[in-house]
């Protein structure tokens, strides 16, 4: 029985493999993505007209429109009744108008202390602050033995205490959602490294923060980082000495209060961006789509710089137009795909995955009926890793939830465009984390396969430098066709590609 069911398999699987061959048609459509096209697109979409297509922004709708008018242009229309976009609420607010006072002392925000989450509407609190040292439940160490910190502030120290029993790893993390169990209205927890970060990335902790309305929640508890200068002088006030503390532990003295008043009045911008949705409906299947995504937007401008985003990811967004022409062109010469294809330029990548966050929260097209997603984000440029060759590009997730969508990569790309795929940043322990970093993630967290198609971070990453003429134009043709005879394959192969069981 065992050599009648390899058998059975082995054929299952040979069938598989003559059902994936070389397509005439398939490469000619492919061969309608040219780098002379992807150029002309590019150099008016990372123009400084386009202000650096902050998501929300002038240039983001500019870019918007750019999108669409191309579309209709092919003869592309929206899903059946849908807008050419989805669009989606957001707010954004700026880390200013934060006060804090412990004690007779005040503190400034982004200097002694920060604050999260990143968004939190006008709240002023006056109460107490109730230490609890280490902040640590176990049955022989117990810092909330006796303590009801419900409805109440807590601060929590840094650090381990000494010749405890402690048994488990209690991470600062772990520490606060045991507070916020206990219903602490606020934490307050000792952060030695807050000081030297809030400097190394002022930055970043300082740009205006922007997320989906829909996730704000307005109950949820605030949390407040402090430095070292700012903890020893809490634990002073409380009465105890910080040097002691810190060579010997904090001591089973939990319970101190202060007094303490936090004051809350962010300046507050209410956003509207947009994905855009170019539909091709399935002459056999069109209930069965496959998206293609690449972001549309970028970070914007500083005064008078633009932040161009040729690479990042313009080159993408490009890519997504060249793909939705190819597809069409075979659609007006009655070879359209036998699945659905949906083109979808996202926005708000840059923020946080905010626009493919959207659509996985509210799709257009059930999850469960999409066969997969084809993400397209910086491929026009190399890494230092691959500066002396032009002919590779990144592959990150095709086998995370498909063995069988890898497969059909290797061979689509072993058949027509014979790149160098490197699996480099698809390795489960890369501490680039990649795959958590772009659009397809917030499928692949739905149970839908995804590849994600990049070329590596340059020294141009996030600066005004990634420009246009620093584009091979070749080379992204070369990737664009890729995605494209990736995304053909799937679209009109037999059967659709599967799950893996685990």
């Amino acid at each position: 029985m065992k050599n009648i069911i390899l058998t059975i398999g082995a054929i299952a699987i040979g069938l598989t493999c003559i059902a994936q061959e070389y397509d005439e048609n398939a490469e000619k459509y492919s061969k309608t993505i040219t780098a002379g096209e992807l150029k002309e697109h590019l150099y008016i979409i990372a123009s400084d007209k386009f202000e650096g297509r902050e998501t929300g922004k002038k240039g983001q709708k500019m870019a918007m429109d750019y999108l669409i008018q191309n579309f209709k242009s092919f003869g592309i229309s929206p899903p059946e009744n849908q807008e050419f976009t989805q669009t989606f609420n957001l707010i954004e607010q700026t880390t200013k108008n934060v006060n804090l006072t412990i004690g007779y002392k005040e503190y400034a925000v982004l200097k002694d202390f920060s604050v999260s989450p990143s968004i939190i509407m006008k709240q002023k609190i006056e109460n107490e602050i109730v230490l609890v040292g280490y902040a640590i439940e176990e049955e022989d160490y117990n810092n909330y033995a006796e303590l009801d910190v419900k409805g109440k502030a807590v601060f929590i120290m840094d650090g381990m205490p000494k010749k405890s029993k402690v048994s488990g790893e209690w991470p600062m993390k772990k520490r606060i959602e045991l507070a916020k169990k206990k219903g602490a209205s606020l934490v307050m927890y000792h952060s030695p490294k807050l000081k030297d970060n809030l400097i190394k990335y002022e930055h970043y902790y300082s740009k205006p923060k922007l997320v989906l309305k829909e996730d704000v929640d307005e109950n949820e508890t605030i949390v407040l980082a402090t430095t070292t200068a700012v903890a020893e002088e809490i634990t002073t006030l409380a009465g105890m000495k910080w040097k002691k503390l810190v060579k010997k532990g904090m001591k089973e003295e939990n319970g101190q209060t202060l007094k303490f008043a936090l004051n809350i009045d962010k300046p507050t911008e209410y956003l509207t961006s947009e994905n855009v949705l170019a539909f091709i409906p399935g002459t056999e299947k069109p209930e069965e789509v496959i998206i293609l995504t690449a972001h549309y937007d970028h970070i914007g401008k500083e005064g008078d710089v633009v932040f161009n985003g040729a690479d990042d990811d313009g080159t993408g967004t490009v890519t997504m137009l060249e793909i939705a022409q190819a597809f069409q062109q075979a659609v007006v010469d009655s070879m359209g795909p036998k699945r659905s294809i949906l083109i979808m330029p996202v926005s708000g990548e840059e923020k946080g995955l905010l626009g493919s966050k959207y659509y996985s929260n509210h799709p257009i097209f059930p999850l469960e009926n999409t066969v997969a997603n084809l993400n397209v984000d910086m491929i026009g440029r190399y890494d230092e890793r691959h500066s002396e060759e032009d002919n590779y590009i990144y592959l990150i997730g095709s086998d995370k939830l498909s063995s069988e969508l890898h497969d059909v990569s290797e061979k689509v790309n072993e058949l027509y465009t014979k790149i160098d795929l490197d699996y480099t940043f698809n390795d489960e322990n890369d501490p680039n984390r990649f795959y958590y970093r772009s659009d397809h993630y917030n499928f692949a967290k739905n149970n839908v396969p995804v590849i994600f198609y990049f070329s590596g971070v340059h020294e141009d990453y996030h600066k005004e430098t990634d420009t246009v003429e620093k584009i091979d134009y070749e080379k992204t043709a070369r990737v664009a066709r890729l995605a494209f005879l990736t995304a053909w394959e799937l679209a009109n192969r037999e059967d659709r590609i599967k799950l893996d069981e685990n």
